[in-house]
């Protein structure tokens, strides 16, 4: 039996302004599995309405919810809706993405897996998240209290808030997944890291992102952001080289050099 949207909509509507992001986490759910390729549009269309309801609520509840359990059952189809959502409900004016590739993006202490969009305004990271110290990965909320405990930057609220606004520019944003600057960045870099790796599997740079801590003062958060391109991908050389050179040509003038 496929699914009444008329239906879905209304109860994930519903459930999300009565703050119940869980409850709609696996309604969506429910359906995705579901639905097929020809009704990506119209469970997208869903998808936004609600993540605009509370972009933040969504994403600490719902979105990890749906994400772990998709991943696990329907790896390849959620990968293919993935990389529909994001180009056709996610981008801001003007945007592009000029590489989209299977992969994931690592700061000091976490990592997401999954797909990675990166244009000149910044990158997108989709998928399991991972807190690499406290060996614990998929979501929920022991994962999402490790990587507070362990200080990962994307669960700082005031740290987030700050990216949303210097990427967005006052406009509206669908947000999917978890965002990382483009601009300013520094030390950049590609890198082969492996036990005898010899072919480059990612590009590392470093990003200032200026913040109030919970006592109001100002401070910078310096994050390490590699983004690293799957090392099955045919492309990945190209691919590396291309997002090496978009965080290069919005990189922070360091002693006149960039």
């Amino acid at each position: 039996m496929g699914v009444d949207f008329d239906k879905l909509r209304d109860k994930v509507l519903e459930k999300m302004n009565k703050g119940k992001s869980g409850d709609v986490g696996n309604e969506l759910r429910k359906a995705f599995e579901k639905i097929d390729t020809s009704e990506f549009q119209i469970f997208g269309e869903i998808m936004k309405d609600a993540i605009l309801i509370d972009p933040a609520l969504f994403s600490e509840k719902a979105y990890i919810l749906f994400d772990k359990m998709m991943r696990a059952r329907k790896a390849e189809k959620l990968a293919e809706f993935e990389r529909y959502f994001v180009q056709n409900f996610c981008k801001l004016p003007g945007e592009e993405f000029a590489v989209i590739c299977d992969g994931w993006v690592e700061t000091g202490k976490s990592v997401i897996k999954g797909q990675v969009f990166v244009s000149d305004l910044r990158v997108i990271a989709t998928g399991v998240q991972e807190a690499k110290k406290a060996r614990v990965s998929g979501g929920g909320v022991f994962a999402f209290l490790s990587l507070i405990q362990l200080g990962s930057y994307m669960y700082n609220k005031s740290i987030m808030e700050q990216i949303t606004k210097g990427i967005t520019e006052g406009f509206t944003m669908v947000n999917y997944g978890v965002l990382y600057p483009i601009k300013g960045g520094y030390n950049i870099e590609q890198e082969a890291k492996g036990f005898r790796a010899q072919q480059n599997d990612r590009v590392n740079f470093q990003v200032d992102v200026p913040y109030k801590n919970k006592k109001g003062q100002e401070e910078i958060a310096d994050i390490d952001v590699s983004v690293v391109v799957n090392i099955n991908d045919p492309d990945i050389q190209a691919k590396l080289d291309k997002v090496e050179s978009i965080v290069r040509a919005h990189a922070k003038p360091v002693n006149g050099i960039i």
